[in-house]
This record gives structure tokens, sequence and C-alpha cells, in this order.
């Protein structure tokens, strides 16, 4: 596919993920608030997720692999849980083909989260549901976990067979070894979340974005909390299931990443799941500050400043990343250049692709050869000038 096409299309996704949030979130409020109160506040929500401090997922082609699953997985869970409560068979065939889907076309790696997240929300709903878990919710139940079974075989089975990485890429080895630094790495990438990895490079020290990512980890544990408190699991699940699929994405990314350096998990890449751990604990806050089940009080009023650091911390990222956008274009372009004249470019040129220029080189003449990428004809002629060259 072309990469532009990808690219354009990732918005979408994440509107499809949105759409599918805003239906369980207004489900929450209905009918004790107006449609007026569910959707301003839900503008909150939903400015979280179109952040422009997920940059990279939403301007390079690969990051169709962080954003594509997201969409599906939210709708399996939603129809897994309409299957349990109601057996619905629409549901049941809508979340066969979209668990399918997530996981063994869209999902790849980002499945185990997803997996270890679907498995405690079940826990979840079993636990606070355990007077009405039938006979029949325990057979739907194993169905489906069956099904999963089923699947995670089948998107397991010669996972390594030419993959082009002979040896594991996880670094759980330095992980015990390093134990201090891999919980910073961890909670830096926490804290990238709510700020950007570039504006976090400007104002703040490390330190700071590890302590910021402490925090993050806190308001987890505080929305967690407070979701039970306020029983809202009794109105969705789809909270819960943020939550835990952020963290346990963050947990499995470091796993995998924590060797390439301390600060490589606050790559703006991740968050493009990492948000939705906020997504998740901003729900229940607004949940219990609109007045899940008891009337505002002091303490409960001390929960709109998680809100406003959350809502700082992305207002910084925004204008950080707005006055970087020109140079970044300049640099793409750059790029671009470089690889129209791929044949007589320099290996200095080259590197400016974050990547060995003999192997730069060789790739790109592939993607010429097939008329791919920058040397699609549409965009050559426009460049050129001349539909005879390329």
């Amino acid at each position: 596919m072309n990469s532009k096409l990808i690219a354009l299309s990732i918005p979408f996704l994440v509107l499809g993920s949105v759409l599918m949030i805003y239906r369980d979130y207004r489900k929450c409020f209905a009918p004790r608030r107006s449609s007026g109160f569910i959707a301003l506040s839900f503008l909150f929500v939903s400015l979280l997720m179109f952040n422009i401090i997920q940059w990279e997922g939403l301007t390079f082609s690969y990051a169709f692999v962080f954003q594509s699953p997201l969409p599906f997985f939210i709708a399996s869970v939603i129809c897994f849980e309409r299957i349990l409560t109601k057996g619905t068979p629409g549901y049941v065939a809508a979340g066969l083909l979209l668990s399918a889907l997530s996981v063994l076309v869209f999902g790849g790696t980002h499945s185990y989260s997803f997996a270890v997240a679907l498995g405690l929300t079940f826990v979840c709903y079993a636990v606070t549901r355990r007077d009405r878990m039938t006979k029949e919710v325990w057979l739907r139940a194993l169905g489906v976990s069956a099904y999963l079974g089923v699947l995670a075989v089948l998107y397991m089975y010669n996972i390594r067979h030419n993959d082009y990485f002979p040896h594991a890429t996880h670094h759980v080895d330095k992980m015990i070894a390093q134990p201090l630094a891999a919980l910073q790495f961890l909670l830096a990438a926490f804290g990238a979340s709510v700020v950007g990895v570039n504006a976090a490079k400007m104002y703040f020290p490390f330190s700071g974005m590890v302590f910021l990512g402490s925090l993050v980890v806190c308001l987890y544990g505080l929305a967690l909390f407070l979701y039970f408190r306020f029983r809202l699991y009794e109105r969705s699940y789809l909270p819960f299931y943020l939550l835990m699929q952020a963290f346990f994405y963050l947990v499995f990314m470091t796993a995998g990443r924590f060797g390439y350096g301390i600060d490589y998990g606050m790559a703006s890449r991740y968050t493009c799941v990492s948000v939705m751990g906020l997504v998740g604990s901003v729900w229940v806050l607004i949940y219990v500050l609109a007045g899940g089940r008891t009337r505002r009080t002091g303490a409960v009023n001390l929960l709109f400043v998680p809100l406003m650091v959350i809502a700082a911390g992305l207002i910084l990222t925004a204008m950080t990343e707005w006055r970087i956008q020109p140079h970044r274009k300049a640099y793409f372009e750059n790029l671009r250049e470089i690889a129209l004249r791929v044949d007589s470019a320099s290996d200095e040129e080259l590197a400016k692709f974050e990547e060995r220029p003999a192997l730069v080189r060789e790739s790109l003449r592939v993607l010429k050869e097939c008329h791919l990428n920058v040397y699609h004809q549409p965009s050559v002629v426009r460049r050129s000038g001349s539909p005879g060259k390329q």
C-alpha cells in the first residue's frame, strides 16, 4: 500500500475508537445527565485521543501497526460483554470476526497486552457479577475462551519463521540485571502519555518525567479504586479494560525495548496506546465528579487536580509540536529529495534515514523498481513536471 494512504487512514481509525468509547461513555451518564453535559465532558476525553502527543502515530506509515488494532480491540471487548450478558447472535458473530481480525490481522505484538487485559476484564466481570454468573453465562465464557485460544495458537504457530529476527528481541535479562533503570524506563513511558517526548526534553529533566510517570501510575490506581468504589462496572467494563490495556502494553513494551536506551520508552509512537489509560482514568474521574453515587465533597473536588495536570501537559505538548513541525516538515522533504536521487546520494545523506546507508540504498531501490512511496508515478510527475521522468 502507498504510505500516504496508510497515514491518511489513521485519523479514521482513531475516530472509530472514539465513537465506540462514546457509546459506552454516554450509557454511563444517561439519563441522569443531560446530553449537553455528556457531549461537553466527552470533548475532553476525545481530545486526549486526537492529541498531537502521538505525532509519530499520525504521520509515519509504520504507525498503522500501532493504531490499527485499537478500534478492533475495543469493539471486541464491547461485543464480548454483550455475549456474556445477553448472548445476542449478532454480537456473537461480530465478536468472533472482530477478535479474529484483532489478533490475526492487525494485532501483532499488541495481542499480548490485549489478551491479559481481556482476561482481567473477564475476571472483573465474574467477580462483580458473581451472583448472576449462571451456567449459561459460564458456557458462553468457556466458548469464547476456547475460540480465543485457537486464535492464539494460530497467531503463535511458526511465528519465528523468516521474520528476520534470528534472536529473541526481548530484554528481560537486562531488566533483571538493572531493575531500577527498568523501573525508571517504565515510569518515564507513563509520564510521556501526559507530556510528549519533545516537550519533556525541552522543559523537564529525565528524573522529572520519572516522577510524572509515578503520578500517572498513582492515577491509574486511584481510578481503579474509584471504579469499584462507585460501582461504575454496573454501567461499563470498558474503562477497566482501557486501564489494563495501557498498563500491560507499557510493561510488555519495556520488556521488548529496554535495551535501546533509558528514555526510549518515551517515544510518541507508544502514546497511541498509553493515552487509552488516560482516557479510562479521566472517564472514571468525570463520573465521580458528576455525582456517580454520592454528593460532592472537598475530597471529591480534588479530582479536578489530575484533570488540570493532564490538560496542561497535553497543551504544552501541542504547543511544542506545533513549533517543531516546520522543521520536521523540512527534514522529511529533504529525505524525499534524497530518495529521488538514491543512486547518486552519499552515505552521509542516506544515514539521515536513521538506518545503515547500504540497507537504505537497497530498500529505496526496491521501492523505485516497484514505483512505490515517493516513486509512485503521480507523485514523481508532480515533482518533476514531466510524465517521462522517474
